[in-house]
C-alpha cells in the first residue's frame, strides 16, 4: 500500500510521536510510506524513527494564511499524483483540512485523525469557533475520521462532524521501552514528581507549581518541556517559594526523568489522549491527572488517580499517594499492564490498516 501522511510540522509533540510510531510500524509491514510536512525540526523524535520519504511543502504552516494555504494545497496535490498514493492520512486541524482538500481534488481516499478536538470547552472562544468551522467542512471532504478516544467520537457524532458510519476510535499507541523496576519506598523518603508537557496552553503546569507550594519539603518536581510560559512559570515557582524543589529540564528525552520519578502528573484544560500519560504508564509510574475524558480512557480505574484542576485538590491527591507506597507500586504496575494490553504501536497500526482498507474499498 502507498500511504502519504500529512502533518503541518514534524516537531516534538504528541501527534508527531504518534505519526512516528505509526509510520515505523507501516514500513516494517512492507508499505511504501511518505510524510508531507512544512517544517522538520532537527531534534524531532520522528527524524530518528521514521525511514519514510519526507516531502517538504513550502508555505505549509500552522497558522491560517489563505494565500499560503492554497499554494500548499496545490503542492500536496502534486505530491499525491507523483507518488500515486492509495490513501492519504492527515493529522490535526490544519493539516487535516488542507490534506483532505488536496486528496478530494486528486480523487484519493483520505483518513483524518483528530488528535484532540480543538473546539472543546477549555479552549479560547475564538479558537473554538474557527476550528469548529474547519472541522465541520473537513468532515464533509474526507472519507474516514478517527478519534483518539470514545468520548471524542461521541462529541463528533453529536456535532455531526463527519458522516455516520465513517467515525472511528483508534487509541494512541507507543513503542515498548524498558519498564522501571521500583522497590517499595519508605513513606518518609523524598517523593519525586515529573511532568512532561509543552509549556503552552492548554497545559496547566501553573496549577501543579501552585500545588507544590502546598506540599512539604519531601516533594520535588521535574518539569520536562519548553514553551513561551517558561519565564512565567519560573517566576511563579519563586513566588510560591519552591524554586529549590522545582527544576526545569527544557526540551529533552523524558525517559531518564520518568526512571527517577515516583509519580507522573499531567494537568491540562483539555486533551485528546495524551501520549505522555501512556509513556508514564509504560514506565510503570502512577499517573495523577485532572478529570479529562482522554485521560480517563487511558488510565481506566486502576492506573491513575484523578483530581480537580485546583492546587489544593492536586496537593491532596499527591499527599495521599506519597503516604501509601504500596498503593503507589500497585497503580504503577496496573499502568504498565494496561499499556501492554491496549496502547502499543502494533495495535494502533493494525486498527489503522483496517480503516485504510475501508476507505479505499468505499472509494472505488
Amino acid at each position: 500500500m502507498r500511504i502519504l501522511h500529512v502533518i503541518t510540522k514534524l516537531d516534538v509533540g504528541g501527534a508527531q510521536s504518534i505519526v512516528a510510531g505509526l509510520v515505523g510500524e507501516q514500513i516494517k509491514s512492507g508499505h511504501s510510506v511518505s510524510v508531507a510536512t512544512g517544517v522538520v525540526w532537527e531534534d524531532a523524535a520522528i527524524h530518528s524513527v521514521v525511514e519514510a520519504q519526507i516531502e517538504i511543502i513550502d508555505g505549509f504552516v500552522h497558522q491560517l494564511q489563505p494565500a499560503l494555504d492554497w499554494n500548499a494545497v496545490g503542492s500536496l496535490q502534486r505530491v499525491m499524483r507523483r507518488l500515486h498514493v492509495d490513501v492519504v492520512h492527515t493529522h490535526s486541524s490544519k493539516g487535516g483540512l488542507l490534506g483532505r482538500v488536496a486528496a478530494r481534488r486528486c480523487g484519493v481516499p483520505s483518513v483524518y485523525t483528530a488528535h484532540g478536538w480543538p473546539f472543546q470547552s477549555g479552549a479560547a472562544l475564538s479558537q473554538r469557533a474557527q476550528s469548529f468551522v474547519g472541522e465541520f467542512v473537513g468532515g464533509r471532504l474526507g472519507t474516514e475520521i478517527v478519534c483518539v478516544s470514545e468520548a471524542e467520537r461521541q462529541l463528533a457524532e453529536r456535532l455531526r462532524i463527519g458522516l455516520a458510519g465513517h467515525r472511528h476510535v483508534v487509541f494512541n499507541g507507543i513503542e515498548d521501552a524498558e519498564p522501571v523496576h521500583r522497590g517499595l519506598r519508605d513513606a518518609a523518603n523524598p517523593f519525586k514528581l515529573v511532568t512532561v508537557a509543552r509549556l503552552e496552553s492548554p497545559k496547566r503546569t501553573d496549577v501543579l507549581i501552585r500545588a507544590m507550594g502546598l506540599l512539604d519539603g519531601r516533594f520535588s518536581l521535574a518539569v520536562v518541556g519548553a514553551g513561551s510560559q517558561l519565564a512565567d512559570l519560573r517566576q511563579l515557582a519563586a513566588e510560591m517559594g519552591v524554586t529549590e524543589r522545582v527544576s526545569f529540564a527544557g526540551q529533552t528525552t523524558p525517559q531518564p526523568f520518568l526512571a527517577e520519578a515516583d509519580a507522573f502528573v499531567l494537568l491540562s484544560d483539555y486533551e485528546g489522549m495524551p501520549v505522555t500519560v501512556l509513556e508514564a504508564m509504560r514506565a510503570g509510574l502512577p499517573v495523577v491527572a485532572n478529570r479529562l475524558n482522554g485521560v480517563i480512557e487511558s488510565t481506566g480505574t486502576s492506573a491513575g488517580l484523578l483530581t480537580e484542576l485546583e492546587p489544593d485538590s492536586v496537593a491532596k491527591v499527591l499527599q495521599q499517594l506519597a503516604n501509601d507506597p504500596k498503593r503507589c507500586v500497585a497503580i504503577g504496575d496496573a499502568g504498565r499492564t494496561r499499556w501492554a494490553e491496549s496502547f502499543t504501536t502494533q495495535q494502533m497500526a493494525d486498527r489503522y490498516e483496517m480503516i485504510y482498507a475501508k476507505a479505499i474499498s468505499g472509494h472505488r
